[in-house]
This record gives C-alpha cells, structure tokens and sequence, in this order.
C-alpha cells in the first residue's frame, strides 16, 4: 500500500541530495568530522524522511533499517579505515600531499553515495509502506549506489564549495537533533 508524504517529492529529492552533498563536503574537512557526524546525519535523514510517510520512528528502528540495506554502521567505520589506509599507501608511494587528497576524495566519494542512496531507498520503502524484507532493501541498495556514484562527480564542485563554508556549529546542531 503506496504512502503518500506530507511534503512534496521534489523537497525529498533535495533534502536527500543536500545530506549526500553535506557528507560529502564532512569528508574534506582536514578533521576527522566527517567520522562523528555523517552516520548520525544519514540516521537523520532516514528519520526525516520517515516522518513525511507519517512514520514515527526511534533511532534502534532507523540504524536497524539502515544495516538490513546493507550499509551496517560497522561497515561505514571498516570503509573509512580501508580509504585512511589506501590514503596512507597512495601517500607512501606519492607523497603526502597525494595521499591525503586520495583519501579524502575517495572518502567523499563514498559518503555521498552512501547518503544519496540509502536517502532513495528509504524514500522508496516509506512510500511503499514498508513492506521490502531485508533481501529486497540490500538490492535496492545497490542499484541505487551505482547512478550515486555517478552524480558525485555532477555536484563535485558544490561539495567542495560546501566544504569550504562549512560552519561546524550548523552541523554539531543538527547531529545533536537541533
């Protein structure tokens, strides 16, 4: 049974892609922001999104949904360790500098995928009413990663414009929920 949201499609569709181009920016940043705040940002993401299906959700529910799509939080941490070492091996073989901008870029990269994706997934699981089993949302996934991937390069110069204004403060509100 098809959901209808309480906002428009449209509005979906750009808040799910201002959260991919956040996480995206977050993996830029010279700090280890990005590591704090882009699961926390997608859980509420998925929550909001939710929420404009008239579903009331907490975050056990939302994190749950999130690792039967097959983006388990453990995998998101073991996927930012594997780009800090392909950044330190890229950085070992040439220089530093090339090492860090490997890392960072393949980091941003995969957070904005990851966040355009599971963004749709939910959109489409809410809408249908939340009847896709676990099987169903890991495919989805993944047919959803791969034109993800694709777009990054498309808003690659507004994320790294995103990520030259940042402001920290903005982002530390809305991981705490503000």
């Amino acid at each position: 049974m098809a959901v209808q949201p309480n906002v428009s499609d449209a509005a979906l569709d750009r808040s799910i892609l201002n959260y991919a181009k956040l996480n995206g920016a977050l993996e830029l940043l010279p700090q280890s922001w990005a590591s704090m705040a882009i699961i926390p940002l997608q859980i509420k993401m998925v929550y909001a999104i939710g929420k404009a299906h008239g579903v009331e959700l907490d975050q056990g529910h939302i994190k749950e949904f999130i690792a039967a799509a097959g983006v388990g939080l453990t995998s998101q941490y073991l996927e930012q360790f594997g780009r800090r070492l392909l950044g330190g091996l890229i950085g070992s073989v040439a220089g530093r500098l090339l090492g860090g901008l490997g890392s960072a870029a393949t980091g941003m990269a995969f957070s904005f995928a990851t966040t355009y994706a599971l963004g749709h997934l939910a959109k489409r699981y809410y809408a249908g009413g939340r009847v896709m089993n676990a099987a169903v949302l890991r495919e989805t996934f993944q047919t959803l990663l791969g034109p993800a991937k694709e777009m990054q390069e498309k808003y690659l110069p507004q994320i790294r414009q995103e990520a030259r204004t940042l402001d920290m403060g903005r982002v530390l509100a809305m991981v705490r929920g503000g």
